[in-house]
């Protein structure tokens, strides 16, 4: 177990009076950069006592910030970026003060970030959709995962290239978190928790995904480019792999279902969180040819 810092997420309907309601919580390690931002999963309590537009504000305040952790857990990826440190908890701290704020940031023990909140909810916040034994599993911790595996299956760490950009005909990308290339790419592979405490944005998340590569399973033109520019041509029969956290609860379960119609469409192999091995001994093999 290590040390992890967590901040409760705020919201203000009146800066003025100092009232307030949590609306989430984020949690993270500042020496890995395993950070983690959940949202209440029901805001139904909240919309009686915040306007809407205030919420939405507030909401889309919380989605920057997923997405800045997830630009920073790329980064790590490629071995391009530092962590998210305990200086950046700090700092949302001091500078929210307005419709949104953070608490101040506080330790917390735990095995990985989603742990961490899982603690903290249970504890400190009212969300009485999310079952505190649920443990949800971030497309970060699958990415971390599917890495070790690739290192473990003794394949060349230059020909694993992490966070590449499918580009299918001349304006069409599709980003993938993994491709096995050096000129030429033997294997694709993502990754899709379905292990979330808001799962139901996934399924058109996959669809989105899934369009350029069925377009270029269809036969349009297709390249890879990596993170420093290098391409890499690509075959519309390439190995394509997906590795998922498998869902627990009827709604993430219904989110698969959804999903998984792209998946099968595509001709991808579905693999579990548990099965990463198959994929990158697959990728060893291939790789031989490379």
């Amino acid at each position: 177990m290590s040390r992890y810092i967590y901040s409760i997420v705020r919201c203000l309907p009146d800066p003025r009076t100092g009232e307030f309601v949590n609306i989430g919580a984020i949690a993270g390690d500042p020496t890995t950069g395993d950070w983690s931002l959940r949202q209440l999963s029901n805001l139904q309590r909240v919309r009686r006592f915040v306007d809407r537009p205030i919420l939405e504000t507030a909401t889309g305040c919380l989605l920057k910030l997923y997405d800045e952790i997830e630009r920073n857990q790329a980064a790590l990826l490629e071995d391009g970026g530092e962590p998210l440190g305990e200086d950046w908890l700090d700092r949302l701290h001091r500078d929210y003060r307005n419709i949104v704020q953070f608490s101040a940031p506080a330790p917390v023990i735990a095995n990985d970030a989603q742990e961490a909140l899982a603690f903290v909810f249970e504890q400190l916040i009212v969300d009485p959709v999310e079952s505190p034994k649920h443990r949800s599993v971030t497309r970060h911790a699958l990415q971390s995962h599917m890495r070790r595996a690739y290192q473990e299956a003794d394949i060349a760490e230059h020909l694993v290239r992490a966070k590449v950009q499918l580009h299918v005909g001349a304006r069409l990308q599709s980003p993938m978190d993994f491709a096995i290339a050096n000129g030429r790419v033997v294997q694709l592979t993502q990754t899709w928790s379905f292990r979330l405490a808001q799962v139901d944005e996934v399924p058109d998340r996959v669809k989105s995904w899934g369009y350029a590569i069925g377009r270029f399973r269809d036969g349009e033109e297709a390249r890879v480019v990596d993170a420093f520019g290098n391409i890499s041509r690509i075959t519309r029969d390439v190995d394509l792999e997906v590795v998922v956290a498998p869902p627990e609860t009827p709604e993430e379960m219904r989110a698969y279902e959804e999903a998984e119609q792209v998946f099968d469409n595509l001709g991808a192999e579905v693999h579990s969180s548990q099965d990463v091995g198959a994929v990158s001994t697959k990728a060893a093999e291939l790789a031989r040819s490379l």
